[in-house]
């Protein structure tokens, strides 16, 4: 496998820019230039949809790239699917061009087969990828709710999937390894970053800036999925996304 073919930026790299009133359409380019072909927009960096999500768009057929959506919301709001949500964000993403959509878990219950043939619905009718990841929080964040949604959906031949962040499980005190094998035969896309413990409590750092042994994370987990590089970077990125993608590169 080509690994630079399959390494995805994610827009949250160019933080400071955006911070600083960049558009992510003025950053395709950049993200060209780094020899990459994949590139992860956020949702909530979007200010006018009616008009930046066709610039994306084009601006990605533009530059070959391919386009993954971000979406910051959870699908499961206290149990029940976020219909609505869903299907705005599916809508949007027909406009950006994205073939791939990454949700936050959210409330999900897997005892109501209800919402899961609601989601099941809605999916069959789609042919963009859908997966989901734990946020931050010990509520939503935890191995537990990643695996009870994906796993209800395989049971249930729903196209959904697991995002697996190798920095995000340190934030709710658990493992990334330990979860990595839990996870490893549902995920088909990978964040990484490191993180750093602090007396501030966990931290958010660039690969090899921090505590976890990502490189044991990415032997545990599939070979053939994408691997988004999401921390930012600072105010001159370039370097450290380059310093990045050798680093990789070299550990797979």
């Amino acid at each position: 496998m080509d690994i630079l073919k399959d390494i995805v930026i994610n827009l949250l790299v160019f933080a400071d820019a955006v911070s600083a009133g960049t558009r992510q359409v003025e950053l395709f380019s950049e993200v060209a230039s780094l020899g990459v072909k994949k590139i992860e927009v956020r949702r909530e960096w979007i200010k006018d949809f009616t008009v930046e999500l066709s610039q994306m768009s084009n601006k990605a057929h533009e530059l070959d790239l391919e386009v993954y959506y971000s979406i910051p919301t959870p699908l499961f709001k206290k149990g029940k699917l976020d219909c609505g949500g869903l299907l705005q964000v599916l809508q949007e993403a027909a406009v950006l061009g994205a073939t791939r959509i990454k949700f936050a878990v959210g409330e999900f219950d897997h005892t109501d087969q209800e919402e899961l043939l609601a989601l099941k619905n809605i999916l069959n009718e789609q042919t963009v990828l859908v997966t989901v990841e734990g946020d931050q929080s010990s509520l939503n964040g935890k191995l537990e709710c990643i695996l009870g949604l994906v796993e209800a959906c395989q049971t249930n031949n729903i196209p959904v999937y697991a995002t697996f962040d190798v920095g995000n499980f340190v934030f709710v005190g658990q493992d990334p390894l330990y979860n990595a094998v839990k996870l490893s035969s549902h995920v088909r896309y990978i964040h990484l970053k490191d993180v750093e413990m602090t007396s501030h409590g966990p931290q958010v750092r660039c690969l090899d800036g921090g505590h976890i042994n990502w490189r044991a994370a990415l032997r545990l987990l599939p070979k053939d999925v994408p691997i988004g590089i999401e921390f930012p970077c600072g105010q001159q990125p370039r370097e450290l996304l380059l310093t990045t993608i050798d680093k990789i590169q070299q550990a797979n």
